[in-house]
Protein backbone atom coordinates (compact mmCIF):
# COMPACT_ATOMS: atom_id res chain seq x y z
CA UNK A 1 0.00 0.00 0.00
CA UNK A 2 2.90 2.37 0.57
CA UNK A 3 3.73 2.25 -3.13
CA UNK A 4 0.12 3.12 -3.98
CA UNK A 5 0.24 6.13 -1.64
CA UNK A 6 3.61 7.28 -3.00
CA UNK A 7 2.45 6.89 -6.63
CA UNK A 8 -0.81 8.68 -5.91
CA UNK A 9 0.71 11.65 -4.13
CA UNK A 10 3.59 11.92 -6.60
CA UNK A 11 1.05 12.65 -9.37
CA UNK A 12 0.10 15.85 -7.58
CA UNK A 13 3.64 16.97 -6.61
CA UNK A 14 4.55 18.54 -9.94
CA UNK A 15 2.54 20.29 -12.68
CA UNK A 16 1.09 17.57 -14.92
CA UNK A 17 2.41 19.17 -18.10
CA UNK A 18 5.97 18.46 -16.93
CA UNK A 19 5.16 14.79 -17.65
CA UNK A 20 5.42 13.27 -21.13
CA UNK A 21 1.86 11.85 -20.94
CA UNK A 22 0.03 13.10 -17.85
CA UNK A 23 -3.19 11.26 -18.66
CA UNK A 24 -1.36 7.93 -18.97
CA UNK A 25 0.38 8.58 -15.65
CA UNK A 26 -2.97 9.28 -13.98
CA UNK A 27 -4.41 6.13 -15.63
CA UNK A 28 -1.79 4.05 -13.86
CA UNK A 29 -3.23 5.17 -10.51
CA UNK A 30 -6.91 6.03 -11.18
CA UNK A 31 -9.74 4.29 -13.02
CA UNK A 32 -11.53 6.16 -15.80
CA UNK A 33 -13.86 7.47 -14.60
CA UNK A 34 -13.04 7.85 -10.92
CA UNK A 35 -15.73 9.01 -8.49
CA UNK A 36 -14.75 11.97 -6.32
CA UNK A 37 -17.19 12.78 -3.54
CA UNK A 38 -19.93 11.13 -5.58
CA UNK A 39 -19.15 12.78 -8.93
CA UNK A 40 -17.70 10.75 -11.79
CA UNK A 41 -14.61 12.45 -13.23
CA UNK A 42 -12.71 11.43 -16.34
CA UNK A 43 -8.94 11.15 -16.18
CA UNK A 44 -8.71 14.35 -18.23
CA UNK A 45 -10.72 16.08 -15.48
CA UNK A 46 -8.27 14.82 -12.84
CA UNK A 47 -5.33 16.13 -14.90
CA UNK A 48 -7.15 19.48 -15.20
CA UNK A 49 -7.56 19.56 -11.41
CA UNK A 50 -3.84 19.02 -11.02
CA UNK A 51 -3.19 21.85 -13.52
CA UNK A 52 -5.49 24.17 -11.54
CA UNK A 53 -3.76 23.27 -8.28
CA UNK A 54 -0.34 24.12 -9.70
CA UNK A 55 -1.60 27.28 -11.42
CA UNK A 56 -2.86 28.60 -8.07
CA UNK A 57 -0.19 27.23 -5.73
CA UNK A 58 3.57 26.76 -6.05
CA UNK A 59 6.35 25.53 -3.77
CA UNK A 60 4.39 22.47 -2.70
CA UNK A 61 5.40 20.55 0.40
CA UNK A 62 3.43 17.64 1.78
CA UNK A 63 3.64 15.60 4.93
CA UNK A 64 1.85 12.27 5.21
CA UNK A 65 0.29 12.15 8.66
CA UNK A 66 -1.35 8.73 8.63
CA UNK A 67 -2.10 5.84 6.29
CA UNK A 68 -4.68 3.17 7.12
CA UNK A 69 -5.20 0.20 4.83
CA UNK A 70 -7.89 -2.46 4.64
CA UNK A 71 -8.79 -4.85 1.81
CA UNK A 72 -9.88 -2.67 -1.11
CA UNK A 73 -9.61 0.54 0.94
CA UNK A 74 -6.94 3.05 1.78
CA UNK A 75 -7.18 6.18 3.90
CA UNK A 76 -4.49 8.84 3.71
CA UNK A 77 -4.29 11.90 5.92
CA UNK A 78 -1.76 14.50 4.83
CA UNK A 79 -0.83 18.14 5.18
CA UNK A 80 -0.19 20.17 2.03
CA UNK A 81 1.59 23.53 2.22
CA UNK A 82 2.16 25.83 -0.77
CA UNK A 83 2.42 29.47 -1.79
CA UNK A 84 -0.74 31.08 -3.19
CA UNK A 85 0.78 32.58 -6.34
CA UNK A 86 -2.03 32.34 -8.91
CA UNK A 87 -5.81 32.72 -9.16
CA UNK A 88 -7.51 30.19 -6.88
CA UNK A 89 -11.05 29.03 -7.60
CA UNK A 90 -12.36 28.48 -4.08
CA UNK A 91 -15.71 27.90 -2.40
CA UNK A 92 -16.15 31.70 -2.14
CA UNK A 93 -15.13 32.48 -5.72
CA UNK A 94 -11.86 33.20 -7.48
CA UNK A 95 -9.23 34.64 -5.14
CA UNK A 96 -6.40 36.76 -6.52
CA UNK A 97 -2.91 35.60 -5.55
CA UNK A 98 -1.93 36.64 -2.04
CA UNK A 99 1.62 35.31 -1.94
CA UNK A 100 0.76 33.75 1.39
CA UNK A 101 1.96 30.31 2.43
CA UNK A 102 -1.20 28.23 2.88
CA UNK A 103 -1.49 24.90 4.70
CA UNK A 104 -4.36 22.44 4.36
CA UNK A 105 -5.02 19.17 6.09
CA UNK A 106 -6.65 16.62 3.77
CA UNK A 107 -8.08 13.16 4.33
CA UNK A 108 -8.69 10.91 1.32
CA UNK A 109 -10.58 7.66 1.76
CA UNK A 110 -9.90 5.62 -1.36
CA UNK A 111 -11.60 2.55 -2.81
CA UNK A 112 -9.26 0.40 -4.88
CA UNK A 113 -10.21 -1.85 -7.78
CA UNK A 114 -8.78 -5.36 -8.26
CA UNK A 115 -5.72 -3.88 -10.01
CA UNK A 116 -5.06 -1.53 -7.08
CA UNK A 117 -6.18 1.61 -8.93
CA UNK A 118 -8.29 4.24 -7.19
CA UNK A 119 -11.92 3.96 -8.31
CA UNK A 120 -13.63 6.10 -5.67
CA UNK A 121 -12.47 8.95 -3.42
CA UNK A 122 -14.12 10.54 -0.44
CA UNK A 123 -12.04 13.66 0.10
CA UNK A 124 -12.30 15.98 3.06
CA UNK A 125 -10.14 19.10 3.26
CA UNK A 126 -9.98 22.05 5.62
CA UNK A 127 -11.22 24.58 3.07
CA UNK A 128 -12.31 27.03 5.79
CA UNK A 129 -8.81 27.04 7.26
CA UNK A 130 -7.27 27.67 3.83
CA UNK A 131 -9.66 30.55 3.16
CA UNK A 132 -8.82 32.11 6.52
CA UNK A 133 -5.09 31.82 5.83
CA UNK A 134 -5.63 33.52 2.46
CA UNK A 135 -7.46 36.40 4.16
CA UNK A 136 -10.69 35.65 2.31
CA UNK A 137 -12.78 35.44 5.51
Amino acid sequence: MTTTVENLLALWDVPPDTRADPEADFAAVYTDPVRVNGTALRLADMVDRARELHAAFTGHEREVLEVVAAPGKLAVAFRLTADHTGPWTSAVGVLAPTGRRITATVIDVLTLDAAGRVSDIVMVADELGRLRQAGAL
